[in-house]
């Protein structure tokens, strides 16, 4: 798989330069955006929830006075409600007529258990993970006739990337098995950074810590066999702040068993280890280990 450039921190003046925005309909009141010129981008399996689907904007279209009351909303939106008013911002060369029609054959997949369902790649939470989850021709597949696509990160910078190919790409998106699995974990992945971010910034904001979170959640649920959320984030949370291998450690091993055999939960178990106690028990599993 080819591997992603990092993406272009995106300068103000090329933010307000952007062709359309997304707008997050279906999260701020429609009195925000109905005046607004725009097209609703339904799959055709929801056309009768359309409020749970966001709306295409033609920025550029738009005159200045308009356009400053697109930038005040979404400042407004972050900054008071933690709900961006803006979802992508991004250019292309053709109408948004076709915009639409490709935004809504890309969000129109069918999960492996045959369910079909919307994939919501326009949540910024969501394209983020994309750029180390998919490789180069995937991501081009992604965007299509979209050349190049803005989004905000957590921090509240607006990130670029830009398609590899100067062709936009026909081809369909396939996802691998291992890639839905973990586009099913998305949300427990961006949970967990939250939590690592609170107690830990700097190991929050390293670079790789979302794979790893990821995989780390997987052999939560495929190894140990822990099957609610939280118990999933607390297993994935413990081995990226002591230890990787931390549970490999016979105290954690015992709570874990026990965890297998009752009704009781993984967090329910750890509750008597604090921070202290965990950091004790990664001296000694680098001690099991070195032995």
């Amino acid at each position: 798989m080819d591997i992603l450039q990092s993406p272009e921190r995106l300068d103000v003046g090329e933010q307000l330069r952007a062709r359309y925005a997304l707008i997050n309909a279906a999260q701020v009141s429609p009195s925000q955006w109905t005046g607004l010129m725009h097209q609703p981008v339904v799959p055709e399996r929801f056309r009768y929830q359309p409020e749970l689907f966001p709306v295409l904007v033609e920025i550029q279209a738009l005159g200045r006075d308009d356009r400053e009351v697109v930038w005040t909303r979404d400042r407004v939106s972050e900054q008071e409600y933690d709900v961006p008013f803006v979802l992508a911002l991004f250019d292309a060369e053709v109408e948004g007529s076709a915009v639409v029609a490709h935004l809504v054959r890309r969000m129109a997949v069918r999960r492996p258990d045959g369910a079909e369902d919307a994939l919501r790649f326009y949540d910024p939470f969501v394209f983020r993970h994309l750029r180390w989850l998919l490789g180069v021709e995937q991501m081009d597949s992604l965007l299509g006739p979209i050349t190049a696509w803005h989004w905000r990160e957590p921090d509240g910078t607006w990130q670029r990337h830009a398609r590899g190919s100067d062709h936009a790409s026909l081809r369909p998106l396939r996802l691998t098995s291992p890639q839905w699995s973990t586009l099913l974990r998305v949300a427990d992945i961006n949970q967990s950074l939250r939590e690592l971010l609170r107690v830990d910034p700097t190991r929050a904001n390293e670079p790789g810590v979302a794979q790893e979170l990821d995989s780390l959640l997987a052999e939560a649920s495929d190894v140990s066999g822990l099957v609610d959320h939280q118990d999933r984030r607390l297993y994935a949370l413990q081995a990226i702040r002591y230890h990787r291998h931390i549970h490999q450690h016979p105290a954690l091993r015992d709570r874990l068993r026990e965890v297998r055999s009752s009704a009781m939960t993984f967090v329910t178990a750890c509750a008597d280890f604090d921070d202290s106690w965990m950091c004790r028990l990664a001296k000694e599993v680098e001690q099991i280990q070195a032995s």
